[in-house]
């Protein structure tokens, strides 16, 4: 049996280094959170103020990771934006059902999220 990855993540900066998209992958449960989060908090510390998460990969979505996602849209909310993209039907349904999708904008593609956040 192939063993699934409990969670992983890249960060892939723009040229200008003023975006990110974080891509995510496996499970975001308490454990992902407290690595993710102060990687996250590095790229604001250093200026980001564009955030696109990408989800194609990600499985699971616990309430810390929508904590984390919500304090991250409040942190930049004066300055920048997050967008999320590409979520499996599974997480779109648990945003849905969350009614994230009215707090977060939701995309295709990372092209598509980073064009309408950096308007």
């Amino acid at each position: 049996m192939s063993e699934t990855p409990g969670f992983a993540c890249q960060f892939t900066f723009t040229a200008d280094n003023r975006g990110v998209v974080i891509a995510l992958q496996g499970k975001l449960d308490p454990e992902a959170v407290q690595e993710l989060h102060p990687q996250v908090q590095e790229v604001y510390q250093a200026g980001v103020r564009r955030f696109v998460f990408d989800l194609n990969d990600l499985t699971y979505l616990s309430s810390m990771g929508v904590r984390l996602l919500l304090g991250l849209r409040n942190q930049v909310k004066n300055e920048g934006r997050v967008a999320l993209c590409r979520p499996s039907p599974t997480i779109m349904s648990l945003l849905e059902t969350m009614k994230l999708t009215d707090i977060f904008p939701i995309y295709t593609d990372r092209d598509e999220a980073f064009a309408a956040i950096s308007q």
